[in-house]
């Protein structure tokens, strides 16, 4: 059974591209030479067989560090999306200080950089998220990349790579965000692409994310006060060209609005598309219910009694498989003792009390996983769950990775350098470190020295099989998916066609991970849909759009909304794990 959401009024034809079966025919070229499984679900494949030598090395200098900007460690994004309408998904890699990076799927996990003769090499950028979305209607997928960092406001302008078609098999385009005025150069955090107003074409939501120190930012609310660099925008698409409607829209956009994290949903299933904004520090989350009339309710203080305080990435999605959308935060606290005694500190009951008082509501270091009530409200189930720790996390992202009908859980994990390590932050508040620095006070502030003190350690990511009764078990072993990194945005797609999502991964200063997902070898009684839409007029990938499966009394949901993560978008085709179920 499919649904229309309000961005997709014509779904016909509904492309079904593999039938309900325990197999998949047959291997994608050259899987035959790739490397084992090793009893894993996912396999890590090495850039020597795929071709994605992509690393998002962060430099640190005197001038350029995590002292003078905040987010110099956040990382970058990941995009996959099939740019050339031969039904595999290119994959998009931003690197911080070098810009995206695209890759052309040549078939069997093997990958080429096209950057250059794609004509979207960029320079002298900081580089954050990335998305992938058809904006002028054409039929082609086209690319928004997003902007930050201390450069000049040029420098920060955001850029849209409009699709011109193939040209030597290559997929081409051609920068044209000021021509769209969607060149935004505030400091751009992630982009999401939807038809908020229903009225066939894409709008655009664009978070952001103040590079001022949180300490010389007063803890008080200015949430009605709009910063124009800082903060968020809803652009509604004329005809073509955007404008910002954010403030008749009724969207925040304060320099206190440290957007970090982006998802869209349905949450309350009235046919319209709403939006979860994932604020960092002590602004609390934006949950922004679609009025149907061009303006949004912001209700996160009446819908969640409690949410995550320093709220990274976020994913929207049915996690039991009851038809409400759930929603999905990470945080920061540690799943162990001793990090979490070393690198976290708690504020006293009186501020929390102050804060609560301000109107930043109940915040909690904790990843939050929001079980949709079906009555406008949630309710907080992550300890239950068995998902609330998971350290410095980034991407959240929910699919069905084992194709049992029950959607999973990958955690993205990790930061470049220890900077909240409470025995550094002592060593920083004295007087003999400030002398050192500054050579007796006669200097500058030697920051590399400073920087060269800081601890550093690689966390594995994680990974939650879902056990069908909203609880969660950890499978990061298991699941070949434990690798110790600094690893930020994520992103899935069936990178090869055999129905199951493969992941990429955006590291600091290592190689990309590109995981292969085994499971049709592996679980073949395990079986699957995909399911790829086609819109009509302006938006013709039906982006928004609800689409429902039912067996019996059960039930299988998903939306098209790509963006999703932490600075990174999903494929576009639906795969839909069902289990042993057989007939629809």
């Amino acid at each position: 059974m499919f649904h229309r959401g309000r961005g997709a009024q014509h779904l016909a034809p509904l492309v079904l591209l593999l039938a309900l079966a325990a197999c998949s025919g047959a291997p994608a070229k050259g899987a035959d030479s790739a490397p084992p499984a090793n009893g894993k679900l996912f396999t890590l494949l090495p850039s020597s067989y795929t071709g994605v030598r992509f690393a998002n090395r962060v430099a640190e200098t005197g001038d350029a560090n995590v002292f003078k900007y905040r987010n110099y460690y956040n990382g970058g994004g990941v995009a996959i999306g099939d740019l050339t309408g031969d039904g595999l998904p290119e994959i998009v890699l931003t690197s911080n200080q070098d810009g995206p990076y695209l890759y052309l799927n040549l078939h069997g996990f093997q990958f080429r950089d096209v950057t250059g003769p794609a004509g979207v090499r960029e320079r002298d950028r900081w580089t954050t998220g990335v998305t992938l979305a058809d904006v002028n209607g054409d039929g082609r997928l086209d690319i928004y990349v997003c902007h930050a960092g201390l450069k000049p406001g040029i420098a920060r302008a955001n850029t849209l790579y409009i699709n011109q078609g193939l040209q030597d098999g290559v997929p081409v385009f051609r920068e044209e965000a000021a021509a769209f005025g969607i060149a935004d150069s505030g400091y751009s955090t992630q982009a999401a692409f939807f038809d908020y107003d229903g009225d066939g074409d894409v709008d655009l939501f664009l978070i952001r994310n103040s590079p001022r120190p949180v300490a010389s930012v007063a803890v008080r609310n200015m949430r009605t006060i709009r910063d124009p660099l800082g903060g968020h925008r809803l652009y509604r698409n004329d005809g073509g060209r955007f404008v910002d409607v954010s403030e008749q829209a009724g969207i925040y956009g304060p320099e206190i609005g440290f957007g970090l994290g982006l998802a869209l949903g349905d949450v309350n299933r009235d046919g319209r598309p709403d939006v979860y904004v994932a604020n960092d520090f002590f602004e609390r989350d934006y949950l922004y219910i679609n009025r149907g009339n061009g303006t949004f309710d912001e209700v996160l203080d009446r819908a969640m009694p409690v949410s995550s305080y320093f709220s990274m990435g976020v994913d929207i999605a049915d996690i039991d498989n009851d038809g409400w959308p759930d929603i999905y935060v990470s945080d920061m606290l540690p799943e162990d003792d001793y990090r979490l005694k070393a690198t976290s500190s708690f504020e006293p009951w009186g501020l929390y009390q102050d804060k609560v008082r301000e109107g930043f509501g109940h915040q909690l270091m904790r990843n939050t996983l929001e079980h949709n009530n079906g009555d406008g409200t949630f309710s907080d189930i992550g300890w239950l769950a068995g998902v609330s720790r998971t350290d410095w996390s980034w991407a959240a992202l929910i699919a069905d990775f084992d194709l049992d009908g029950h959607k999973d859980i990958f955690v993205a994990n990790g930061l470049k350098r220890d900077v909240t390590a409470q025995d550094y932050l002592a060593f920083l508040g004295t007087d003999q470190t400030l002398l050192s620095a500054t050579r007796g006070g006669t200097q500058r502030v030697d920051f590399m020295s400073l920087i060269n003190a800081m601890g550093s350690t690689k966390l594995s990511d994680y990974a939650f099989r879902n056990n069908g009764d909203r609880t969660f078990t950890n499978a990061s072993s298991a699941w070949g998916l434990d690798l110790p990194n600094f690893s930020n945005g994520a992103a899935y797609g069936d990178l090869d066609g055999d129905g199951a999502a493969d992941l990429v991964v955006n590291n600091v200063d290592d190689e990309a991970f590109v995981y292969r997902n085994n499971a049709r070898a592996q679980l073949p009684a395990n079986r699957y849909l995909q399911v790829r839409l086609e819109g009509e007029g302006a938006n013709p990938f039906a982006v928004g759009a609800r689409v429902t499966l039912r067996s019996g009394t059960q039930q299988f949901v998903q939306e098209l909304a790509p963006t999703r993560g932490f600075q990174s978008s999903v494929d576009y085709t639906l795969t839909f794990g069902v289990g042993s179920i057989d007939t629809l």
